[in-house]
């Protein structure tokens, strides 16, 4: 634990991930839970390979809303890892859809319980946000017809002149940052619960700078607060699901080897409302949609400077030597942006 509090991200502790080179095997998932409650490292299989995701339930509160009302906090934090040149995350879609583990009567036909399932009750950070924004410069080109009409007793025409008229405009584009909740039940699902403002799913979505081809964060959190059935102790479930964007060549075989079923989803996490942990949130635990959930979600990015700035700062670093300059070297180059609400 860091002085300040925050959690710090030791490299030992980030030690599954989900690799985008899919599983190679139909009969097994890529990260196995064994039966254990509420396990942490929830995604991946293979580490071999040169992009990954890598996932860790951080924290986990099960209390009460200040209202009385049943409430379960969860905290995840991500890891994006380039481990070959020349490869960035385009984008990435993270989506965990939560399910109870209770089941119906019988009589009342069987099979799991969907009206007991955890309503998601915000996915944060929720909505839309910006990280590092950049003016960019918009060209746009239209045509225009000029008609010149010929003189003449015997001859009449009309001569056609294309101009190409151009304006610029100045933009911005930035990583962008969605998240949201929302519903996946099948019609007769819909029914038995007959309540259209429940969600059972959670997701984020990811987009690079496009322009300046930035690459996705580094490490960030994310956040999860469901609200469960007044004297429900069943134990529920969530289940991710991750796509990400690498390059063309790699996200063709990707979706080729899911089609054909060689993907195997990852076993999901086991959540009990009977097991306590005690983390930086559990002050909250009896007031849990009072919680600071979006301070929690940091984003950290690495900046990457180009070979040709890296020589030019040591040669003006050499020159300050040279001339007996004593100051500080540059900071580190680790940048921590919070995210900005977009407009």
């Amino acid at each position: 634990m860091a002085s300040n509090g925050e959690l710090e991200i030791l490299p030992e502790q980030v030690e599954y991930g989900t690799v985008l080179h899919e599983a190679r095997s139909r009969d097994r998932a890529r990260q196995r839970n064994y039966g254990k409650v509420q396990h942490r490292k929830f995604t991946g299989y293979d580490q071999s390979l040169p992009m990954v995701i890598y996932g860790f339930r951080e924290e986990t509160v099960h209390g009460r809303s200040t209202d009385g009302r049943p409430h379960t906090l969860v905290i995840f934090r991500w890891s994006l890892q380039q481990r070959k040149r020349g490869r960035r995350f385009k984008s990435a879609r993270l989506k965990a859809v939560f399910r109870t583990t209770r089941t119906r009567d019988i009589s009342l036909g069987g099979g799991r319980d969907v009206c007991y399932d955890p309503h998601v009750v915000t996915a944060e950070p929720n909505g839309s946000y910006s990280l590092l924004p950049d003016s960019v410069t918009i060209s746009r080109t239209r045509g225009l017809e000029a008609g010149v009409e010929g003189g003449g007793e015997f001859a009449k025409g009309v001569a056609k002149t294309t101009y190409e008229l151009s304006t610029t405009a100045t933009g911005v584009d930035q990583i962008v940052i969605n998240g949201a909740e929302r519903n996946e039940y099948s019609a007769s699902d819909r029914t038995k619960i007959n309540d259209p403002d429940r969600c059972n799913v959670a997701e984020w979505y990811l987009f690079e700078n496009a322009t300046t081809q930035s690459g996705l964060p580094t490490f960030f959190r994310t956040a999860v607060l469901l609200e469960r059935r007044e004297g429900d102790t069943a134990q529920f479930t969530a289940k991710f699901s991750i796509h990400a964007e690498v390059d063309a060549l790699t996200d063709v075989w990707t979706n080729f080897k899911r089609v054909i079923g060689l993907i195997q989803p990852d076993d999901p996490i086991i959540f009990d409302p009977s097991v306590e942990e005690r983390g930086r949130l559990t002050a909250f635990k009896h007031e849990l949609d009072r919680a600071p959930i979006i301070d929690g979600c940091k984003f950290v990015m690495f900046k990457n400077d180009s070979a040709a700035e890296m020589d030019s700062d040591s040669e003006k670093n050499g020159e300050k030597k040279a001339q007996g300059d004593t100051s500080e070297d540059a900071s580190d180059a680790d940048e921590i942006s919070e995210i900005n609400e977009a407009e």
